[in-house]
This record gives structure tokens, sequence and C-alpha cells, in this order.
């Protein structure tokens, strides 16, 4: 069975509406059948993709996002970014960048950011003079951030598949995080100074109110600090930091008084469902990405990307656009599950940072949720602000120009990515 042969049918079956688990592991079974394998090959490829001790670390992360965000955190965050940002003409933009930045330093997930701060945010921006698609955009392209600041789900996926150090992920992606906001932010200034009258402003919130909006998320502000202060100490892993993260997160529900046996039941729940349904993912794909192997996907990449000689530029260039692509169509952790291991080898022997390519297949993919027909963050924040699709696509367009603008610059200066873990871990 060749290469070509495999990814069309995989293709095929992904277009015929097959959820993408389904979808990986009926291509791989039916190329072990095809090749004249044994087919118990497939259990045991499944069973190797899933025993890994950091890939324990998906679940607890979850988990860790779904307390936040019914555990009366995400208010918190909300109340003091905006008591510190209120007086400023159309806030609740900023405010919801800010915020999402700050959660995304506690959750890991993009989906988790949407769903848990989405509604707070859609409804603050409308409330300061924001049309309903154009909160709603703000908020789906906020939350891509989510997987690029600490502690993020992609990056262990990356780390574990790629043989790269989670710590030194996490490290690298802050930069890059934290740009990302600033782009929207500063699509968001800009907006706001062309329709100055539109936009609310409110008075400067006094010293004390200030003060008792930070007191009171100090505790939450405080996850980022024990999990990346725990891994650089050395005191536990990146997959015991997510355990941390989540009994931390449990406790401040438990103090807010937030949780019923009723809601911890369902968070549970949700978390088993979306576990499982990554898990299965992770374990076909690894079957996927071991028969892709076998037949030399990896070095029909990397003939192909030699082929363009020692141009870095242009082969950097390529691997953007193939990864934007690949993005529109496949649920982000889905496709670093795939590519991970066909690409990561061959651009690590063109000279590029293993640590630097798991940065630029992140951001790529990301915004992939941003644009249909995946898209998986508009249609959340559909369903929540209920602005009509088509809209929300209108809406999105200029800040996905924002983060492609952000990406380029990460890509070509990996500086940016690779200078603090150096620093910090040498």
């Amino acid at each position: 069975m060749s290469i070509t042969l495999m990814l069309l049918l995989f293709v095929v079956l992904l277009f015929l509406g097959l959820p993408v688990g389904f979808t990986i592991g009926i291509t791989s079974l039916l190329a072990i059948v095809i090749m004249d394998f044994d087919v118990s090959l497939i259990t045991q490829r499944v069973f190797v993709g899933l025993d890994s001790f950091p890939m324990m670390a998906l679940p607890m992360f979850i988990l860790a996002g779904n307390l936040m965000s019914g555990g009366g955190i995400t208010d918190r965050l909300w109340i003091f970014a905006k008591s510190a940002l209120g007086f400023i003409r159309g806030a609740s933009g900023y405010v919801s960048v800010v915020t999402s930045m700050l959660f995304a330093a506690m959750s890991g997930s993009a989906l988790a950011t949407v769903g848990g701060l989405g509604k707070l945010q859609i409804d603050g921006m409308v409330e300061d003079g924001f049309k309903t698609e154009e909160a709603s955009a703000i908020t789906a392209a906020a939350s891509t951030i989510g997987p690029i600041i600490p502690p993020s789900i992609v990056f262990v996926l990356y780390g574990v598949l790629a043989g790269v150090s989670i710590g030194r992920l996490f490290m690298a992606g802050m930069v890059p995080g934290i740009l990302m906001g600033l782009a929207i932010m500063g699509y968001i200034a800009v907006r706001v100074n062309r329709n100055k009258v539109k936009y609310v402003k409110r008075p400067m919130c006094n010293s004390r109110e200030l003060a008792s909006a930070f007191i009171t998320a100090i505790p939450p502000l405080m996850t980022p600090v024990i999990i990346l202060g725990g891994i650089l100490a050395g005191l536990f892993t990146p997959t015991e930091a997510a355990a941390v993260s989540s009994a931390y997160a449990l406790g401040l529900g438990i103090i807010y008084r937030e949780f019923t046996l009723k809601s911890l039941y369902a968070i549970i729940l949700g978390t088993a469902k979306t576990s499982a349904a990554i898990m299965l993912i992770i374990g076909f794909a690894n079957g996927f990405s071991w028969l892709l192997t076998v037949l030399g996907a990896s070095e029909v990449f990397y003939d192909f990307i030699t082929g363009y000689g020692d141009s870095k530029i242009m082969i950097l260039l390529l691997v953007n656009l193939a990864l934007l692509v690949v993005g529109c169509f496949i649920e982000t952790n889905s496709a670093v599950i795939l590519l991970t291991p066909v690409l990561a080898p061959a651009l690590v022997a063109i000279g590029l940072d293993a640590v630097h390519i798991g940065i630029i297949l992140s951001i790529n993919l990301l915004i992939g949720i941003l644009t249909p027909p995946m898209g998986m963050a508009l249609y959340i924040v559909q369903r929540i602000g209920g602005a009509p699709f088509n809209k929300i696509v209108g809406a999105v367009m200029p800040l996905i120009f924002c983060l492609l603008l952000v990406q380029l610059v990460v890509t070509f200066i990996p500086a940016l990515s690779l200078a603090l873990p150096k620093l910090i871990m040498g």
C-alpha cells in the first residue's frame, strides 16, 4: 500500500463525516490488512501509544481546566482584569484577552478557555459597545493563546511524540503566547480608536477597589506560579504538575463554595468523555504514524523539503502553509499526533531545533480552530453569543491575519522561542 493511497483513504473517510478517531483506526486497520501484516499489530501500536507516563498529564490538565471553569475562578479573574483596565475605552476587549492569557496559564486548552470564559467575555464586550460577532471573534482568537502559554496539552502531546522536554516546551511558549495576546490587543486598539464614540469608557477604579479585586484573584493567579515554579524547581514533573493543578483547582472551588455533588459529577463525566476521545485518537494515531514510518513518509517528506536546497526560508514557508491547511480540516490534538512523527525528524535533520518546531506546529494548527470547516472555537462562540456564523467568520479574518504575522515572526526569529528555555534550563 502506498503513502498516497493511505492518505487518500484517510481524507475520504474524514469527509464522509466519520469521527477522527475512527477514521484513523479504520484507515490503519485496512492498511495493515492490505499490507498483509499481523492484525494484532494494531492493538500493539494502540497500547504502545498510550503506555507513557507523561501522557497521564492529559486527563489531569483537562480536569484542571474543567474545575477552573466551574469553580468560580474565571469570574474572579474577569473582575480583577476589568478593575485594572476598566478605565480604557472598550476595556472589555482588552480584558477578554488578558483574562484568556491568565486562564491559559492554568488550563492548557483552547476549547477549555473559550468554554470557560466565552459567556463572560462576549456579554462584557457587547455591554461595552462591541457588536456580538466582533466580541465572538475576539473571544475565539484569544482562546488560541490557551495551549501556547504553559501549561499546554498540545505541548505534552508533541513532547511525548517527538521525545522533547515538556518543560522546555512550556518555557518556549511564554514569549510567543504573550506576542499573540499583544497582537490581538493591537487590533482591538485600532478598532476602538476608529470608532471613538461607539465604545464605552468607565471611570477608573479607586485603589481600594483594585486592591480588593487583586486580593480575590491571588489564589487563582497562584496556579501558574505553582505549576511552573514546581517544574523549574524540580519539585515535580509536568505530569505531576497536572495532578497538582487539578487538586489546587478543586480546593479553590470548594473554598469558594461553587461546587455541588451534581456539578462535580458533571465535571468528572465531561473530563472522562473528553479524555477518552483524545486517548482513542492518540492510540489509533500511533498505529497510523507507525504505518507511515514503515512506508517511508518521513524520508519522502525529507526528500521533498531538501529539494529546495539550503533555503530554510522557503522550507519554513512551505511547512507553515501546509500546517495552516491541515489545521483547517483536522482538530488540533489529532493533527499534532498525526504530523509530529513525520515532520519532526525530517525538520530536525535539516538543522531546525525540535523545540522551535513544536512552537511553529502548535501555533499554525491552533489558527485552524478559527477557520472553517473545522473552526471549533467559532462554533462554540456562535452557540454562546448567537451571532450569525458568517458574520463571525468575517469578523475573525483580521484577527487571523494578526496571528499569522506573529507566527511569521516566531518562525523566522527562533530566539523568541528558544532564549527563555535556554536561559532558565540551560
